[in-house]
């Protein structure tokens, strides 16, 4: 399965936090060609791991996160008259909401059909026609279902089978953030059944990062690593005042701060320019507010790189990444694994 389509493959499979296993259950049946152990942990993170050719107790381990889960949302308060409420998982703009089609998913596991909702703006007062909309204004309307009534506060809600495209080698998909992570490691995967190398590689596809990401912890504590690439999305072709511009296909982004082991980083820098991978720089002065600042902490603490793939129109129902920029990150994985060594 070439980029492409595993990148719509896995953006088409509803996996909001807490809600990922259909979509990790998709991945474990990829890597399994590429595994020699799974595990899943008991928050639900999957853990493939494949053995390097260094013998004994110091070969070492490195660690490539992605997280699995997306945005979505759990249903509040349901009316008398068949209009529900909802509460946002993860970082939701209430204005790429409205006028979308959604799909409810009962605990039973059934299907309902929704349409978000916002009071006309020949209805609003004066004094709130300027106002940024919330969640708390904005309704789902399920009324539309005649069974409407089996469904539940604490059902799981999805914006509806939005499916994603290739055009120009760019993709437009939902829940690129992070699914095109979660492509980049089965894409390195792949690239390191021809590479040799001396380390234990552990993929790990991680769980409920959108909420606060205790999965990749848990899943580094149960691998016990040297080393960790956290892989996820930074915003690209953006102009943040008093920052340099990061670019979509213009190759993968590596983090540079705090957060990030020195000795580790010019491993990565040196392996870029050794192959010819063009590389961007992005500062991290504090947080990254990605999984690194909870995996880095682990056990006795990590080894950490924060790799980025350049993504515009992030947390909306089509989000913008290259295909080229993914691949790119998969070779600057497998060939720095390939030159590592525990120290």
């Amino acid at each position: 399965m070439d980029t492409k389509e595993l990148i719509i493959k896995l953006t088409s499979i509803p996996g909001p936090s807490g809600f990922e296993s259909n979509a990790v259950n998709t991945i474990e049946e990829i890597m399994k060609d590429f595994s020699d152990e799974i595990f899943k942990t008991k928050l639900g993170s999957l853990v493939c791991v494949k053995k390097g050719k260094g013998k004994g107790k110091g070969k070492g381990k490195v660690g490539l996160f992605a997280h699995v889960d997306q945005l979505g949302f759990v249903i509040s308060k349901i009316d008398e008259k068949g209009f529900a409420y909802v509460s946002p998982i993860g970082g939701w703009d209430p204005k790429v909401v409205i006028g979308q089609r959604a799909k409810i998913i009962s605990r039973k596991n059934k299907t309902f059909d929704g349409i978000f909702g916002f009071l006309a703006p020949h209805l609003q007062k004066k004094e709130e026609r300027g106002k940024v909309p919330t969640f708390n204004y904005l309704f789902l309307d399920i009324s539309i279902n005649k069974d409407w009534k089996e469904i539940s506060v604490g059902d799981l809600v999805v914006l509806d089978e939005i499916e994603g495209f290739e055009q120009n080698n760019y993709v437009f998909a939902p829940a690129l953030d992070n699914r095109a992570s979660c492509v980049s490691l089965i894409k390195t995967a792949s690239l390191l059944q021809k590479i040799k190398h001396e380390v234990d590689v552990y993929f790990i596809f991680s769980t409920q990062e959108e909420i606060g990401g205790p999965g990749a912890p848990t899943a580094a504590y149960f691998s016990d690593l040297d080393y960790a690439f956290v892989i996820d999305v930074t915003h690209g072709n953006e102009n943040i005042p008093g920052f340099e511009k990061i670019e979509i296909n213009k190759g993968p982004v590596v983090a540079i701060g705090p957060v990030v082991d020195k000795k580790f980083n010019e491993l990565v820098q040196n392996t870029a320019k050794e192959y010819g991978i063009p590389i961007q720089f992005e500062p991290i002065p504090r947080r990254s507010g990605t999984d690194t600042d909870e995996v880095q902490l682990t056990r006795k603490g990590i080894k950490t790189q924060l790799l980025s793939i350049p993504l515009k129109y992030m947390h909306t129902p089509y989000e913008k990444i290259s295909i080229d920029d993914v691949e790119k990150i998969s070779k600057l994985m497998a060939f720095t694994i390939s030159e590592l060594e525990v120290q």
